[in-house]
């Protein structure tokens, strides 16, 4: 059997688009849309969904009641307390740097370039005094400019949901400017155009998206441990499941550039769907050309509140049962200590799930000015040999009552994690016109919400002094 373990800030994305509760900003819609995809495609294509049970308290039963096609698992009675803690010491070791604008600490460096966007900082005048400034770097009104709102939106919903679970995380950063110096109190900008360039510190917005990251860390690191764990398929929300590609990449020494490399080249190729098979120890790639399954769901429903229900019951459809069953075949190939004949097995399945795609393209996609709009579900199996190599995780105690769904956890075993080129994603979501439309319909707005308002930084002034700014 297999099964996908879906993260608490999946689990908010759905219940924001789907209008079960408001957003604090609209910013971030497109990029729950993408969560959203993420969820239904867990559903159409794994056995099981699991979810950790850790939300609030005083909304934990009402969290569950939810999504009753979800099993929750209850962190005391499995020992991911344990890995919730190791989680957090790992992500306390990071430290966070701006330097001459840009981060610069190779955690979060590393996440924003696989999200594709570009986030500076600049000193900006307000009240004669420099405050150092949060901004995406682009054209106001460009769509690299409304990518990077919806990021940043998404990083700050990092830090309700670690209120949700009753957390808080440090913003604390170092700051140093472009000439290597250390930002303190007193400092003065260099070559300002206003006063004697005093400034006042920080935005609170820098303080706060430097703490939703810590947090993000924190929870892609704690999920990618109890996929270890547990030998469960990770499906995280699309900022967290970047972050994990990077983390993953790191420890288990494939290399920084792997994940970058696992996206561009499977978000470029052109043809029939890819696997990508590599020694022992290493990671083993596949790609599957899918529609836009949620979608096709908001057209044939109407609603986007109707449409996990309606991926409930399409799930039972004769595809969906098939590429269930070859999917859980290839699991259990790389499960196996052959990679040669799991090398060879695999790539006879991926041959067929090519077929069956081409035709739930066919049925499922939807018609738009530009063509079909297609997505990629990318999966990424670490094996056994590489996990080895993430922090040690508690020994499954066998007193504990095993879930029927959960396979035998004795047996050493790697698991998946899903890569996203967020980019293409959501430029896919800007194109789907009507179902666009009807898929961010039922997102409520809580006005009271303070929220974060993107700014922009024209990329020709980025190091430019004017009466209004000048460079980190």
């Amino acid at each position: 059997m297999t099964y996908a373990l879906i993260d608490n800030s999946t689990l908010t994305a759905v219940q924001r688009v789907t209008g079960l509760i408001q957003t604090k900003s609209d910013h971030s819609t497109d990029t729950d849309i993408v969560a959203l995809e993420n969820m239904v495609q867990a559903i159409l294509f794994y056995d099981q969904l699991v979810a950790v049970d850790d939300y609030i308290p005083k909304h934990r039963s009402e969290r569950i009641d939810s999504f009753p096609y979800i099993s929750f698992l209850n962190v005391n009675d499995y020992k991911l307390n344990e890995i919730e803690e190791t989680a957090a010491a790992k992500a306390a070791e990071i430290r966070p740097q701006i330097r001459g604008g840009e981060f610069a600490n190779s955690d979060f460096k590393s996440l924003i370039e696989l999200l594709q966007t570009h986030i500076v900082c600049t000193w900006d005048i307000s009240s004669s005094i420099y405050y150092l400034t949060l901004k995406g770097l682009a054209g106001d009104g460009t769509e690299e400019f409304e990518k990077y709102g919806n990021l940043a939106a998404s990083i700050f919903n990092e830090l309700s949901d670690a209120s949700d679970s009753g957390n808080r995380t440090s913003g604390d950063v170092e700051l140093i400017d472009r000439f290597g110096n250390r930002i303190t109190n007193g400092y003065k900008v260099p070559g300002a155009r206003w006063g004697d360039g005093s400034t006042g510190g920080t935005t609170g917005a820098i303080h706060a998206f430097v703490a939703a990251l810590v947090w993000l860390s924190n929870r892609s690191i704690f999920y990618s441990l109890a996929a270890k764990y547990l030998q469960a398929d990770t499906f995280l929300y699309p900022i967290r499941q970047a972050y994990q590609q990077h983390y993953i990449a790191k420890i288990c020494g494939y290399g920084l550039d792997y994940p970058k490399h696992i996206v561009e080249h499977f978000s470029t190729s052109i043809g029939g769907d890819l696997i990508e098979i590599q020694n022992a120890g290493r990671p083993t790639s596949t790609a599957i050309d899918l529609p836009i399954f949620s979608a096709w769901l908001a057209k044939e429903t109407g609603n986007a509140s109707e449409i996990i229900n309606a991926a409930m019951q399409i799930r039972e459809e004769p595809e969906f049962v098939e590429a269930r069953d070859q999917l859980r075949s290839i699991r259990n190939s790389f499960d196996s200590d052959d990679i040669a004949q799991a090398n060879k097995d695999a790539s006879k399945i991926i041959s067929d799930i090519n077929k069956a795609s081409i035709a739930m393209r066919d049925k499922y996609g939807i018609n738009t000015r530009k063509g079909k709009p297609v997505t990629r579900l990318i999966q990424v199996y670490n094996a056994y040999a590489a996990i080895n190599n993430l922090p040690a995780v508690p020994e499954f105690d066998v007193k504990i009552k095993v879930p029927d769904f959960i396979r035998d956890l004795k047996r050493p075993s790697g698991f998946n994690s899903i890569y996203r080129n967020i980019s293409n994603d959501l430029s896919s979501v800007w194109s789907l016109g009507e179902a666009r439309d009807i898929l961010g319909a039922s997102v409520k707005k809580d006005e009271r919400a303070v929220a974060y308002n993107p700014k922009s930084e024209a990329p020709e002034y980025r190091n430019s002094h004017s009466p209004f700014k000048s460079p980190m």
